[in-house]
């Protein structure tokens, strides 16, 4: 009876420093504040996730459980003849003083500098890039695979990305693997950023074969990411140094949070990738400057083009998914597409997908946002003529491919196209309604798109990949570059 009052005091305590929880925020309902569960979770039988100060997600049922052994141990402290508010008062210092802002050598704040906090952004529930980081637990040391294993991963990682979004260049990565593994008793002798990018890579790589075979598991993966952050965090000056190597760094980052299914940081990290390339002014080469040596200077110049539109196309492919603007309008690039020969050159799937990437925003942007500010007159109907007949033309110079990929799929451009045109003849801001012969044509596509997805799922080649809103956007693995 003599502890009421104390419990009394503690429920007022805690009622009064708990926010509505992520459910009731996200459904915009108001939340009762109990612990552990608000009323709506618990008639739901869900579990009742708040945030807390630092932006993490915390069940109630843990608060409510850590109070209660904190009572508990209070309890046996003053029965051991201790005072209570003392230890409590030096506990709370102790804290305070433990927090990330007193830590400046802890090595995730330099990544949460760059990562706005959730309380800040549009919807604070979808800030699972916090998460992401929160979940990292550096190792003391990196432990580099055999240099046979490595080799193969790197091939898988310049499979893919060589097709969809090639930030790096093979050849040259390939020297990197060379000078990393000259001593093969102890790999990984190179730079910081040598390290980082090759930590990053075969991060990517496993969780690519993931994605086409979920036996694979993702432990390596998550290890070497979390090497790789290390890595960041030991030398900043050495990989954040503003250049395109940094830039390529950057790009490395939202490969692997798309692959992780993390498409909230895959966003805020093309965010900091956009500006650095506006910064470089890569999407405006005709103010490049020229050196002396000719093979020289076609190299850096395939490497600025072949970086920038890697960019451009992972902007473009989650601004289309997200439905948000670009940072970089077509209108205001002057860079050619990179040469498919020569040193730091792309490839021609590559400059193809670039080309796609083009023709899908435009879609999108017209389809979705206001008509040209200037007042003139836009004919959409001729418009919308004229992309179908541009997406088909697209779809008839698709260069080679390789039919022994597996993840370079060929059915991607059929894919492609027909979801495309699904996009570009179903009901929309300027289109509310349309024609039967369109109706027709819509009718038509969806089936074929849907023809194709069956197959890809037949073939094992179509998976879903969940968004941070905890709901389910299914992105198509023979359809999109992002799988």
């Amino acid at each position: 009876m003599t502890d009421a009052p104390s419990n009394r005091k503690r429920s007022s305590v805690r009622r009064a420093n708990v926010t509505a929880c992520q459910r009731c925020k996200s459904r915009k309902q108001r939340c009762d504040q109990n612990i552990p569960a608000c009323s709506s979770c618990a008639r739901a039988r869900v579990p009742c996730v708040s945030v807390d100060v630092d932006g993490q997600s915390v069940p109630r049922s843990y608060i409510k459980n850590l109070e209660d052994r904190v009572a508990e141990l209070e309890l046996a402290l003053r029965n051991q003849g201790a005072e209570t508010e003392s230890v409590v008062s030096r506990a709370s210092q102790d804290a305070l003083n433990s927090t990330p802002e007193a830590q400046s050598s802890n090595d995730l704040n330099l990544l949460r500098l760059l990562v706005p906090r959730p309380n800040d952004v549009q919807h604070p529930q979808d800030s699972a890039y916090h998460a992401l980081l929160d979940t990292i637990t550096v190792p003391d040391t990196i432990k580099f695979p055999p240099k046979h294993t490595a080799i193969q991963l790197t091939a898988t990682y310049f499979e893919h990305s060589n097709f969809f979004s090639p930030v790096l260049d093979q050849i040259s990565f390939d020297n990197t693997i060379t000078i990393l593994y000259q001593d093969q008793t102890s790999p990984g002798q190179g730079t910081s950023v040598q390290r980082f990018q090759l930590c990053m890579v075969l991060a990517i790589a496993i969780r690519l074969l993931n994605r086409t075979d979920s036996s694979v598991p993702t432990t390596a993966s998550d290890s070497f990411f979390a090497s790789a952050i290390g890595i960041l965090t030991e030398r900043p000056q050495a990989s954040w140094s503003g250049d395109l190597d940094h830039l390529q760094n950057l790009l490395l980052i939202v490969q692997y949070t798309i692959f992780a299914s993390n498409l909230s940081a895959a966003w805020h990290f093309t965010g900091l990738a956009t500006r650095l390339a506006i910064d470089l002014d890569l999407l405006n080469e005709t103010r490049l400057s020229v050196v002396d040596d000719a093979h020289e200077n076609e190299a850096e110049v395939n490497k600025r083009r072949r970086v920038f539109w890697s960019t451009y196309i992972l902007e473009t492919n989650l601004c289309v998914i997200f439905n948000r603007p670009r940072s970089i309008p077509d209108e205001a690039i002057f860079t050619a597409l990179p040469s498919t020969g020569g040193p730091e050159s792309s490839s021609p799937l590559a400059n193809h997908c670039i080309l796609f990437r083009q023709l899908e925003y435009e879609i999108f942007h017209t389809l979705n946002y206001k008509t040209p500010a200037n007042g003139s007159f836009f004919d959409y109907k001729t418009w919308k003529m004229g992309m179908k007949d541009r997406l088909v033309e697209w779809h008839a110079n698709v260069p080679a491919l390789n039919p022994i990929s597996k993840l370079a799929p060929q059915n991607f451009f059929d894919g492609a196209l027909y979801m495309t045109l699904v996009s570009l003849l179903s009901p929309s801001r300027h289109f509310p309604r349309l024609s039967e012969d369109e109706l027709r044509d819509l009718a038509q596509y969806a089936s074929t798109s849907i023809e194709l997805l069956q197959r890809g799922f037949q073939r094992r080649k179509v998976e879903v990949l969940l968004a941070n809103d905890a709901q389910s956007v299914p992105i198509w693995c023979s359809f999109n570059p992002l799988h």
